[in-house]
């Protein structure tokens, strides 16, 4: 093992453990009440987990953990996750459509997670008044995050470089990861896509994520 191969083992090593220092930094803060450093140790300990998804995407040693999930308790706990955010913007409204989401999917709950939650902090930044998250089952699980802001930018749109971030705040997952997270999701040759596109009524962003 070279040396850049050692000390990138130690970082990746010493990222997981202030990362869940972090997490228990937060739970104690919400045990005391103190909602804004229980956010500020939330949105640190998401970045060090994305950054560490990243190192083990490029080094090609992230792995899912696959399992039977209920897709509509994602959304609860997506939702519950960022509640101190939400309380921040009360002239937004969040209107959930899961009368179509299936009891029962098969994925990885902490990296979609991860994922819907770089998608959520997105439109959080943009949405007017408006965002709207919905899951149904066809060919695919597909959950989207829209939003009534301006849309996204042309130029993301048509930039196929995966390594453009969904957010520009938050955990600054790009979309490289992200898209390498979910197409670790397959099912009979099929793997798992995110689609960004704008809504052609009434402007907005639509953020598309499918799981075979």
């Amino acid at each position: 093992m070279s040396a850049t191969d050692s000390f990138s083992e130690i970082a990746a090593l010493s990222i997981h453990d202030v990362k869940n220092n972090l997490a228990q930094l937060a739970a104690e803060a919400e045990a005391r009440g103190d909602v804004k450093s229980q956010q500020l140790a939330l949105q640190a300990s998401e970045t060090l987990t994305g950054l560490l998804c990243f190192y083990r995407s490029e080094t090609h040693s992230l792995a899912v953990q696959i399992e039977a999930q209920d897709p509509q308790e994602l959304i609860a706990d997506l939702l519950s996750h960022h509640q101190g955010r939400l309380n921040n913007r009360a002239d937004l409204h969040i209107q959930t459509h899961l009368e179509q989401a299936p009891g029962v999917a098969f994925y990885d709950k902490t990296l979609i997670q991860m994922v819907l939650a770089n998608a959520l902090q997105n439109a959080l930044r943009y949405a007017r008044s408006q965002i709207d998250i919905s899951v149904v089952q066809a060919d695919y699980l597909e959950i989207c995050v829209q939003d009534d802001g301006d849309g996204y930018p042309a130029a993301l749109l048509e930039n196929h470089d995966q390594a453009s971030a969904v957010s520009s705040e938050g955990t600054g997952l790009g979309l490289r990861l992200a898209r390498s997270v979910v197409a670790l999701h397959t099912n009979e040759g099929r793997c798992g896509e995110i689609r960004l596109s704008n809504l052609s009524q009434n402007g907005g962003a639509k953020f598309q994520l499918l799981l075979p």
